[in-house]
């Protein structure tokens, strides 16, 4: 697929029989898809989901010099959401999922304006922004002072190579707009993006919005930690939103 900036965009779908909806799946940070993703792939498959596994720009088989952590790669959510209705996918549930920086990816793309087939966000252990993960990373794991200097020349550097700031937009700010429902899902272990980001995410949420907190998982691992947990608040989510119509359906906001 050609992003809306021309970078060549490669994914990789994995059609089930029967299919009850569509998974578009972003990965996170110098990951992929197979690793994010390859341990969950058949619980995704035995409920009747196919999967679209995107690799993100600037990662893996996919163009672009540059990783924008989720302020460029929302754009390519949309782009993928109508490259999946113009190939058979226009009458049936779409749920963006993403985790680490596709999380944020996809949270962030849950304030631009999504197709009416677009039924809802799964995000895993995502981010508020990226200025608020990079001065956690690099104060609480490699122990150095991320001041305001550094943070405008990491800003100078992001507006020089993506054409974009990084204090331009947040999941967080994104969340204030969203309009579909969201599930957050997050390892009370994770040192590498808190918590209490995926908090801070969730009481923005303007949407209908779910919460798992898993106990003991570190980054990325709360499918691992706890699978019963996980697919179940995976069918839920999906049982009460494949028919969902925004102006129709409303949740408790609690």
């Amino acid at each position: 697929m050609t992003a809306c900036d021309g970078i060549n965009l490669v994914g990789h779908l994995r059609k089930c029989e029967n299919e009850k909806r569509l998974i578009i799946a972003m990965h996170g940070w110098r990951s992929s898809w197979a690793a994010d993703f390859g341990a969950i792939s058949n619980f995704w498959y035995a409920n009747g989901c196919s999967v679209l596994y995107a690799e993100q720009r600037g990662q893996g088989e996919s163009g672009g010099e540059y990783m924008g952590f989720g302020l460029t790669e929302r754009y390519d959510c949309i782009e993928w959401v109508k490259w999946a209705n113009e190939n058979g996918y226009a009458d049936i549930p779409i749920y963006l999922c993403g985790i680490s920086m596709g999380a944020s990816t996809v949270l962030m793309a849950a304030g631009l304006e999504l197709l009416e087939n677009v039924h809802g966000i799964m995000a895993d252990c995502g981010y508020t922004s990226p200025p608020a993960i990079w001065k956690h990373v690099v104060e609480e794991n490699l122990h150095m002072p991320f001041d305001g200097i550094k943070s405008a020349v990491a800003n100078d550097i992001c507006k020089k190579k993506i054409q974009i700031g990084t204090k331009d937009y947040s999941a967080t700010e994104a969340m204030r707009e969203c309009k579909v429902p969201v599930i957050f899902i997050h390892g009370t272990d994770d040192r590498f993006v808190p918590i209490e980001m995926t908090y801070k995410n969730y009481k923005a949420c303007a949407a209908p919005k779910r919460l798992l907190v898993v106990p003991g998982a570190e980054h990325g691992m709360s499918y691992l930690v706890d699978k019963e947990s996980y697919e179940k608040a995976s069918k839920d989510f999906w049982k009460d939103f494949d028919g969902y119509h925004p102006e129709s359906n409303r949740e408790e906001k609690n």
